[in-house]
């Protein structure tokens, strides 16, 4: 008897919660379709507090959410399919605006990172309802969870390297027409390509691609403003920006499905540095151009031989400002500047030593007269007049035989000076074209 009433009571409490359940499930409704009703008496949107438009646009996404639902024959459809039923369609993402915040660089391991966003637009079907009924044409979704949206990652969004790349949906947005728009947010890795010709100015040329890994026959990509419609003008980076594209392009490891690929070409800001590079090695390639105006064969040696010295020396700072991971197999234009440089010094060094070698020795007989006066009017208007002879008489008393061959091979110095700097300067326009 006992364990039948217990039963009873069981029951009859089960019976309660049921009861209590249905009352508060059947009140809620109530109370949700009274807060949908009052919109009938809206004349103006514009004129409904922040909260009240808030509970307008719930409503309405609640009615789409079962209107979706009942079309497509699973719960949460709106959320979790596609806006289209048939396998064959299509659905084109048009990619309306790119836009790059934020860009550096990790030169070790040549990598480029980048923070922007993409504002992007597609046709659902099942976000269309009547104006004049809900009073408003623009339904702002909190959040993307809430909706469908293309699975755009970037191409490491299957590896490890997941960590370091995220893209993320905000201010997503639907018309009453079915359109809807939104801004994906993303941050990407990716490896450079390096040109180390004109270092310390070295160029990197990086890409970043984009694709969906759940879709990819099903999502295509449409560009509305043209690949170079990229802004960055507000991009923070100490890295001089020279260009930024974007491209859809087919999957190199299946041409069916597409991809964003977002490129950016950057050169480093190291005037500075190319200065304090190329100055003391400018110094040193004056003195040699100007040896010849400092008179005698030895004093031209010594200059020479100190421009050398100062030349390994800035070699030596040139090696190390250079980045740990080396050029690879390019040479930059600045080291064939210093290679250059320091072959036309030795080049020079060594026909000065020539000359004065052949200028030390004996001659019995003068040299020719014409040779002679070609060499003084060489001189003259060449080196200043400047006289390489040793100013004491021939121990053998051949008079001024010895002082005109001076003249003679001064001369010679002086018009292969000329040729080495003509030489040098051309050199120097090509490496610098």
């Amino acid at each position: 008897m006992t364990d039948r009433r217990a039963l009873v009571g069981g029951l009859s409490l089960s019976i309660m919660i049921l009861l209590l359940c249905s009352l508060l499930i059947a009140r809620a409704s109530a109370q949700l379709d009274t807060e949908c009703k009052w919109r009938q008496n809206i004349s103006d949107v514009e004129e409904l507090a922040h909260h009240k438009y808030q509970v307008l646009e719930d409503c309405l996404f609640y009615k789409l959410s079962q209107d979706a639902d009942r079309e497509q024959g699973k719960g949460n459809a709106l959320m979790m399919l596609p806006p289209t039923i048939s396998s064959s369609d299509i659905l084109t993402v048009d990619v309306l605006d790119v836009t790059v915040r934020q860009m550096w660089m990790n030169e070790v391991w040549k990598e480029m990172h980048v923070n922007g966003y993409m504002t992007m637009s597609w046709k659902d079907r099942r976000l269309r309802w009547d104006v004049s009924d809900w009073k408003t044409d623009t339904l702002n979704v909190k959040s993307y969870g809430r909706l469908w949206v293309p699975d755009i990652n970037s191409d490491k969004h299957q590896t490890s390297m997941q960590a370091s790349d995220y893209t993320t949906y905000q201010n997503i947005n639907a018309k009453n027409t079915g359109n809807v728009t939104a801004r994906l947010e993303f941050r990407m890795q990716a490896q450079c390509e390096i040109d180390f010709t004109k270092y310390p100015e070295d160029d990197k040329y990086c890409c970043f691609t984009l694709q969906s890994h759940l879709y990819p026959y099903y999502i295509k990509y449409f560009l509305a403003k043209g690949e170079r419609n990229v802004d960055y003008k507000n991009m923070r980076t100490n890295w001089d920006i020279t260009d930024v594209t974007v491209k859809v392009l087919p999957d190199p490891d299946d041409r069916k499905t597409q991809t964003l690929e977002l490129c950016i070409a950057s050169s480093r800001k190291s005037a500075t540095l190319r200065i304090e590079l190329t100055i003391p090695m400018v110094i040193s390639a004056i003195l040699v151009l100007v040896a010849p105006f400092f008179g005698r064969f030895q004093q031209q040696l010594y200059v020479k031989l100190f421009a050398i010295l100062l030349q390994f020396l800035c070699f030596q700072y040139l090696a190390d400002k250079t980045p740990q991971i080396g050029f690879g197999d390019t040479v930059p234009n600045i080291y064939k500047f210093y290679e250059f440089t320091l072959a036309t010094t030795v080049i020079s060094l060594l026909i000065t030593l020539i000359v004065a070698a052949a200028a030390r020795v004996d001659r019995k007989l003068p040299p020719a007269h014409r040779y002679t006066l070609l060499a003084a009017a060489l001189n003259t208007n060449l080196c200043c007049a400047a006289d390489n002879s040793d100013p004491t008489e021939n121990k053998e008393g051949h008079g001024n035989y010895q002082r005109d061959w001076m003249q003679i091979h001064c001369a010679i110095n002086n018009v292969l000076s000329l040729f080495i700097v003509i030489a040098y300067f051309i050199g120097v326009i090509i490496l610098s074209v």
